[in-house]
C-alpha cells in the first residue's frame, strides 16, 4: 500500500500538478508601464524641440506561468489627447448614455471632452520571440510630449501563444503558413494596423505585404492556439 500511495503521489506531483495543469492554462503576462515626465536641463545636448516635454517610459513584461510563451510581433503607439469644451448641441445625458452603451471602456464629462489629436510615436517594443517562465523583459522609451497636450495615451498590443508559431516543419506549417505578421501605420486613418507578408529571401527583393483586419488576425491566432491571448495595455499619462 505504501508503495502504491507513493507512486500515485509522485504521479500527481510530477505529471498532473507540474506538467498537465500548467499546459492547460491560457497564456498570461504581467505588463507594467511607468512614466516620468521630466523637463530637460538647459545644458542638456539632447533637449526636446521647443514646445514639448521629454516623457520617459519603462515597460516591463513578466511571464508568471510555468512554461515558455511565444511572442508575435508587437506594436505600441502614443497619442496626444487634448481637453476641450464639449459641444453645446449635445447634452450631458446624451454623452453619458453613449459612453455607457459602448462595449469598450469610455466615459463622459459634463462640459468637457477628451479629443485625440494625433499619433506622436509608434514602433516595436521587444525583438524577443519567446519569454521563459519567470523571465522579465524590460524596455525604456523616450518621446516628446507636446506641452499643449492634456494627456498622452500609451497603448500596446502584444500577442502571446502557448504553442510555437514556427514549428520545425518550417514557415509553411506555421501559424500564418508561408506568411509572417507585421505592422504598419496609416497617416490618413492615423492608426496602426496588422499586415501579413510573404516569406522571402534577401535576394528575392522586398516582401509583398497585405493589410489584414485585426479581428481576422485574432481569429487565426485563436484557431491555431485556443489558449493564446492578445494582450492590450493602455496607460493615460497626464501632463
Amino acid at each position: 500500500m505504501a508503495v502504491v500511495v507513493a507512486a500515485l503521489w509522485g504521479m500527481y506531483t510530477f505529471v498532473w500538478k507540474d506538467i498537465l495543469v500548467p499546459s492547460w492554462a491560457p497564456a498570461s503576462l504581467l505588463i507594467e508601464v511607468t512614466a516620468q515626465p521630466a523637463r530637460p536641463r538647459p545644458s542638456d545636448p539632447m533637449q526636446q524641440p521647443q514646445g514639448s516635454i521629454p516623457l520617459h517610459l519603462q515597460i516591463t513584461v513578466t511571464n508568471p506561468t510555468q512554461r515558455p510563451l511565444y511572442l508575435l510581433p508587437n506594436v505600441w503607439w502614443a497619442s496626444s489627447i487634448k481637453r476641450q469644451a464639449a459641444a453645446t448641441d449635445t447634452s450631458f445625458e446624451t454623452s453619458a448614455n453613449a459612453a455607457l452603451s459602448q462595449p469598450s471602456v469610455a466615459h463622459a464629462e459634463r462640459g468637457q471632452e477628451l479629443v485625440s489629436s494625433e499619433v506622436l510615436a509608434t514602433g516595436r517594443l521587444f525583438p524577443d520571440d519567446q519569454i521563459q517562465p519567470g523571465e522579465k523583459l524590460s524596455r525604456e522609451l523616450s518621446i516628446a510630449m507636446p506641452s499643449t497636450a492634456s494627456v498622452v495615451a500609451f497603448q500596446l498590443i502584444l500577442p502571446s501563444l502557448t504553442r510555437n508559431p514556427r514549428p520545425t516543419g518550417g514557415w509553411s506549417s506555421g501559424l500564418f503558413g508561408s506568411r509572417r505578421m507585421s505592422w504598419a501605420y496609416s497617416e490618413k486613418a492615423d492608426t496602426v494596423y496588422p499586415l501579413l507578408c510573404q516569406q522571402t529571401t534577401e535576394s528575392a527583393g522586398e516582401a509583398r505585404c497585405e493589410p489584414v483586419e485585426t479581428k481576422s488576425i485574432a481569429a487565426m491566432i485563436r484557431n491555431f492556439d485556443q489558449r493564446a491571448l492578445i494582450f492590450f495595455k493602455s496607460r493615460m499619462i497626464a501632463n
